[in-house]
């Protein structure tokens, strides 16, 4: 029997997914994937944040998957973009959206061992898979862009700021408008803890920000997800609040003290290999698709007797004309709080 055909299509570059599969061959379980952005003959379409331009599909409604990457508070997805798939899979619902919506976290690629400029020296499955040791570099340290979309991205760098200043060097900041760097394991090999700083608190909102620390071997302390133990073994990772920023300093301090990390080894590994075989990209998508055949006989199908090209995702003019300018949209966010998260 032929194994189901999946095309993955993004207007990213999602080829580094495969790195993240045995042999990177695109096999896992039964289904075969395969990165094409423009017309294949597949079983299911599976679109990563936006189709690429030159998609073109004859798969009906129902075989069209879209993985929303980012929440709403970062990104919209206008309602003429969202009805050209019969499931969406995100970590928020849009009400706006008829289709099945599947709540989970979305498998972003993960970023620990590769260098976007050396992509050919990427670590592979079996290197992740065995895991990674090196030389102590560091107490704790913490990937965080400047960036300022939405009210998280606001209170984690208010947040950072706050360690930072009590820490001081036992505290290394890296990302872009601090230390810059080509690949995460730089920020991850040889540091006890890795401070994970989601750019929201949603449920299942978890990213490669946890992903990359569990893949190197760095206890991460957690500011993101309220429900990371349905994912992982809670002995081998630790949460704040950064919604009270003062606390969250103060649990900081007290973790660095327990050292928590000292008798989580084998929780952390178990942690890792369920990143691996169970939360990576392949089986979420596997796993979504199973999903959609319970529900629904479709195993039979008509193709469209044309093919089908996506239409991009655009905001309607009137959200654009009446969306408040990003300085006093900033600017309110320092307001709220300061007025309202000063525990």
């Amino acid at each position: 029997m032929t194994a189901p055909i999946i095309q993955l299509t993004s207007n990213n570059d999602i080829g580094c997914f495969f790195r993240q599969m045995p042999d990177s061959s695109g096999c896992w379980g039964k289904y075969q994937f395969k990165l094409h952005n423009g017309k294949q003959q597949a079983d299911w379409l599976v679109a990563y944040d936006e189709p690429h331009k030159n998609c073109e599909t004859d798969l009906p409604i129902s075989r069209r998957i879209l993985f929303r990457t980012e929440p709403q508070s970062i990104k919209a997805y206008s309602d003429e973009f969202l009805k050209q798939f019969g499931t969406v899979v995100a970590i928020d619902p849009d009400p706006s959206f008829r289709g099945q919506t599947i709540i989970s976290q979305v498998a972003l690629p993960w970023m620990y061992g590769i260098d976007f400029e050396k992509p050919q020296q990427a670590l592979k499955w079996d290197d992740l898979l065995l895991g990674q040791s090196s030389g102590y570099k560091g107490e704790l340290s913490v990937v965080c862009s400047n960036k300022k979309i939405n009210l998280n991205q606001e209170r984690r760098l208010r947040f950072l700021a706050m360690l930072k200043e009590v820490l001081g060097d036992r505290l290394t900041i890296y990302g872009r408008g601090f230390k810059p760097i080509g690949d995460k394991r730089e920020a991850i090999d040889g540091y006890r803890y890795h401070l994970v700083l989601e750019n929201n608190l949603l449920s299942h909102g978890w990213t490669e920000k946890l992903a990359d620390p569990i893949l190197g071997g760095a206890y991460p302390i957690s500011a993101g997800a309220d429900n990371l133990s349905h994912y992982f073994n809670p002995n081998g990772f630790a949460c704040i609040n950064i919604t009270a920023p003062r606390q969250a300093v103060a649990d900081v301090l007290s973790i660095l003290e327990s050292d928590p990390a000292r008798s989580a080894r084998s929780a952390m590994e178990e942690n890792r290999l369920r990143l691996l075989t169970e939360h990576n990209f392949f089986p979420l998508c596997s796993s979504v698709i199973d999903t959609i055949r319970q529900k629904s006989d479709i195993e039979t199908f008509d193709r469209l007797s044309r093919s089908f090209s996506f239409r991009p995702n655009k905001r309607p003019k009137l959200d654009r004309l009446m969306s408040i300018p990003r300085p006093i949209r900033s600017s309110s966010r320092r307001l709220y709080l300061t007025l309202f998260e000063r525990k």
